[in-house]
């Protein structure tokens, strides 16, 4: 089974709801028995749950992050994740430098999809529901694309 752990500051928003949506996407292409998700923040001083704003537009979706704790990443995390995939570039670059033995493993969301355009996912903390909703049409599409191409 391959481990993917996302991550971004928190873990409240970006990578809370990234991880809702991959495994939701992983369970309608029937491979979410072949992939194990977690997700992680680099600044999580507490456990606390998912920002009130991502769990209300999952739920739109029809997926439940509620249960969700927020987590702070570590070696153990990376070292048993086969992929690390971080929102922002200066998150990789920070995961990479604190853990030097596994930066093969770890990169962003954007570059393992391939995708062009701005290299980060920006962080909603804090913005409007509308705002919440782009970031996670956005984590969407990327998603997507990455488990229909087995980028995952």
């Amino acid at each position: 089974m391959k481990k993917v752990l996302l991550v971004c500051t928190g873990n409240t928003c970006r990578s809370s709801m990234a991880k809702g949506l991959l495994e939701h996407l992983l369970q309608e292409e029937k491979r979410i028995h072949a992939v194990e998700v977690d997700s992680a923040g680099t600044s999580v001083y507490f456990p606390e749950g998912a920002n009130s704003n991502a769990i209300a537009v999952l739920k739109e979706w029809g997926i439940d992050i509620s249960g969700h704790v927020a987590k702070q990443v570590d070696e153990y995390l990376i070292a048993n994740a086969d992929l690390v995939l971080t929102m922002t570039t200066s998150q990789k670059n920070m995961l990479q430098s604190t853990f030097p033995g596994y930066a093969f493993k770890i990169t962003t969301l954007k570059e393992q999809a391939q995708v062009a355009g701005h290299p980060d996912i920006l962080d909603p903390y804090g913005a409007s529901l509308a705002v919440y909703k782009k970031t996670a049409e956005e984590l969407k599409e990327i998603l997507h694309h990455m488990v229909c191409h087995h980028k995952i």
